[in-house]
């Protein structure tokens, strides 16, 4: 659920994005923090280690207008796709105001796309 500042006037929204190990989750959030102003966001985090390229989570916080008088800022995560990090997965989907689905287009990754999906329907429905 969004978290409103009304003191700042401040609406900060939770978007996760899902996906397969390795399908392009981080590769996402360095595309968006590489095409935004600096001015509109903060600094790209990353918990990464030599084995696994998501350990924890990535997370990037970007401004994106105002609405109404209230600044909206989007909190983008990403989540590890290896199957050891389901309770990070679980712990970072609470609050989650939206989901970003993130599809390896290899086909070769099909089963692993559609074993992610059903993780995620599992982990939302706990």
């Amino acid at each position: 659920m969004s978290f409103i500042n009304y003191n700042a006037k401040e609406i900060h929204c939770k978007i996760i994005y899902f996906g397969s190990a390795s399908s392009g989750k981080t590769a996402n959030l360095q595309y968006i923090y590489s095409q935004v102003s600096p001015d509109e966001r903060g600094s790209l985090m990353a918990l990464n280690t030599t084995n696994e390229p998501t350990l924890l989570f990535d997370f990037l916080p970007l401004g994106v207008g105002v609405v109404k008088g209230f600044q909206v800022r989007l909190h983008l995560y990403t989540v590890p796709g290896a199957a050891p990090f389901d309770a990070s997965r679980k712990l970072l989907l609470r609050g989650v105001d939206g989901i970003v689905f993130v599809v390896d287009s290899d086909v070769t990754r099909l089963d692993a796309n559609q074993e992610s999906w059903r993780i995620l329907n599992q982990n939302l429905e706990e």
